[in-house]
């Protein structure tokens, strides 16, 4: 299921979801009145809907931390993003300055790495991360840096400040690589036990029409909720997948420069 809505658009995953929730619902409730019915007295009842009660606010408790959760690691992704490609334009301008044939091959390294991340679309990535493009361009400018041999003091703090940077980037590599590895899996079978647990005490209600509506209602509800803590915990893809917007951006300050130049 939840690979079928990564591959399916936003405008269609989320109804359809949201439906098959709701549909799924309302027949364990229906199943759960069917078998209970024959042996339910007025204590059952009382119990029941006290259990109800309880349950439905811990599962929607238990949704809405998760949501709050997968938000935070979301925008994090987004801002490593932001924050890698500041680093890269300050490692840029120390390489334009540090003016060495060495410096300007790094540059193009530095364009193709940029290049990389924007053309492979997250996919080496979510495959093989560790031998992803993007990470073996990054190896080599880290090696090539190392390699800088400085002459004056400007050069030596020039490769300083790059070598400080360099290492930033790799932090905020690695976000992107560890949150691709990250399986919320078992965030759906936890809230489908959930939705099992609440139909089957909701069914100490007797089945009518503002009783289906009520309960198709609040699960609906947690249908959405539940569909966009799925798609956040797959931020390189699916309906909301993260666009690298700052390295687009790199992109055309490059080309822009380039024209220039000519």
């Amino acid at each position: 299921m939840n690979e079928l809505l990564i591959h399916l658009p936003l405008y269609i995953g989320l109804p359809l979801f949201m439906i098959l929730v709701a549909l799924l619902a309302a027949g364990i409730y229906l199943l759960s009145r069917k078998f209970i019915e024959p042996h339910l007295k007025k204590e059952h009842e009382r119990v029941g809907r006290v259990l109800f009660r309880t349950s439905a606010s811990l599962l929607a408790l238990i949704l809405s931390l998760t949501f709050a959760n997968q938000r935070v690691d979301y925008i994090k992704i987004q801002n490593s993003l932001e924050a890698e490609a500041a680093q890269i334009v300050d490692i840029v301008m120390d390489l334009k300055m540090y003016k060495s044939l060495e410096a300007t091959k790094i540059q193009e390294e530095m364009k193709s790495y940029i290049l990389y991340t924007l053309e492979d679309g997250w996919e080496s990535i979510l495959i093989d991360p560790f031998n992803s493009r993007p990470v073996v361009q990054y190896s080599k400018i880290y090696e090539s840096i190392h390699y800088l041999e400085p002459v004056n003091p400007m050069q030596i703090a020039l490769k300083e400040s790059m070598l400080a940077d360099i290492d930033e980037v790799s932090d905020f590599l690695q976000v992107r690589l560890y949150s691709a590895q990250k399986d919320p899996l078992n965030l759906i079978y936890t809230t489908l036990f959930g939705i099992l647990a609440v139909m089957i005490l909701f069914s100490v209600y007797a089945p009518n029409k503002l009783n289906l509506l009520f309960v198709s209602v609040y699960n609906v509800f947690l249908g959405l909720v539940l569909y966009f803590v799925l798609m956040m915990g797959n931020p390189l893809r699916g309906p909301l997948q993260i666009k690298p917007i700052p390295f687009e951006l790199l992109k055309y300050t490059i080309e822009l420069n380039e024209s220039r130049n000519q």
